[in-house]
């Protein structure tokens, strides 16, 4: 397939403005900037600039992610995920929310439980497949940290023990969401048998348990030793390295290529020169890749799609809504949390974003569901993105902020 140039720089060009210009918005009206792209991606798409430009000039105008160049910028756009979750896992402090380990376990475990069974069952009642009802379930099951944090920072509530039990909750359901993600992506593009699918575990747990326990060992000292080499930015290229090496290993063994960025960032997030990937990565990452990704599931969307499924995305949205607060707040009750901190646990864990879009992203590429899943997943992190800062500033009124 040939590739023009100019077309790829054209849509890479129109991808960055409106990822930016979206984000310039979303920020004006104090939300984050995942929200102002994938509605700059839903803009651009055919379900907007198609229709409207249908309307105006007789002919559908519209960013053709089925273009030779549409394709290209898509790959850009995986880049852009693994970078994030890569990001992601050098920014976890384990040592900063380990008081709260077993409520945030708890937490964590019952929130997951109950999103997924409620998206499962709701899936599988309205004619879904079991396979199109577990990537339903998988779309709910992860908290969006990013957001939550962001939240919690905003009214000053993180460094409380609500808020480091939120923190540790949300990390812990995304590692979770990680690996039913691994496994589902396992079944759909493998064809498991049980048998099958017992080998893929076993082939996920050595992988994990190899590259963690390897990784721990090597990886910091590795990157140490590199650092001190006179070669412009060798830290960097050789972490990226690393990050594209074991993301490909990781796709060998049927476990995303996202999980195995995530597991080498989580492996050099205590290295000495974490804190300095962490900049660049995070320059590289959200002046080019990231956005892309955002901006391209938004311009795939197709709210179309939700036509023959209306009354199934309503109660899916309102699921989404519910679940968590529900579930996690059992978790927090058991942990030893008041009713009414347990509700703020809740409320806190309620959205969700960037594993719930990489859930569905992976479904519909592997012909596991139709466009009406992305359709939805966007549409319940429009509505959890929004909703959230609203709900903690209510939820937390009247409770004093962190000293700290």
């Amino acid at each position: 397939m040939t590739v023009e140039i100019s077309s790829v720089l054209l849509y890479l060009a129109i991808f960055l403005v409106v990822a930016k210009l979206g984000g310039v918005i979303a920020a004006k009206f104090r939300q984050p900037g995942v929200l102002g792209e994938l509605i700059a991606g839903i803009m651009i798409g055919p379900f907007v600039a198609g229709w409207i430009s249908q309307q105006l000039f007789g002919v559908p105008l519209f960013i053709d992610l089925n273009s030779p160049a549409g394709e290209f910028v898509s790959v850009f756009a995986d880049i852009g995920i693994i970078l994030l979750l890569f990001l992601a896992g050098l920014s976890i402090d384990v040592e900063e929310f380990k008081k709260s380990e077993k409520s945030a376990t708890l937490v964590a475990i019952t929130g997951v439980i109950t999103a997924f069974l409620l998206g499962f069952g709701v899936a599988f009642v309205s004619n879904w497949t079991p396979m199109q009802a577990a990537f339903m379930g998988a779309v709910l099951a992860a908290t969006s940290v990013g957001i939550t944090v962001r939240t919690l920072m905003d009214v000053h509530r993180l460094h409380t023990r609500v808020g480091m039990t939120v923190l540790g909750a949300a990390v812990i359901d995304d590692i979770i969401a990680i690996i039913i993600l691994s496994v589902l992506a396992g079944l759909a593009f493998g064809g498991l048998t049980f048998l099958g699918l017992a080998e893929n575990l076993a082939l996920i747990a050595i992988f994990f348990v190899a590259v963690i326990y390897i990784g721990f060992k090597t990886l910091p000292r590795v990157l140490t030793f590199v650092g001190r080499l006179h070669v412009e930015e060798v830290t960097l290229s050789i972490a990226l390295a690393l990050v594209f090496l074991i993301g490909a290993l990781a796709e060998k063994v049927k476990v995303a290529a996202i999980t195995g960025a995530f597991i080498v960032g989580l492996v050099i997030s205590k290295a000495p020169v974490a804190g300095s990937l962490r900049t660049k990565i995070s320059t590289i990452g959200y002046g080019l890749f990231i956005p892309l990704f955002f901006v391209e599931m938004g311009a795939r969307t197709d709210f179309g799609a939700l036509a023959g499924v209306g009354l199934l995305a309503l109660a899916l949205v309102g699921i989404a809504m519910f679940d968590k607060v529900f579930g996690c707040g059992m978790g927090a009750l058991l942990g030893g949390f008041s009713g009414k901190d347990s509700l703020r646990v809740g409320v806190g864990m309620m959205p969700r974003a960037e594993i719930a879009l990489v859930i569905a992203a992976i479904g519909i590429k592997a012909g596991i569901v139709g466009p009406e899943l992305l359709s939805i997943t966007v549409m319940i992190v429009l509505v959890t993105t929004l909703v959230t800062p609203l709900l903690v500033k209510i939820a937390f009124r009247g409770t004093p902020p962190a000293k700290g």
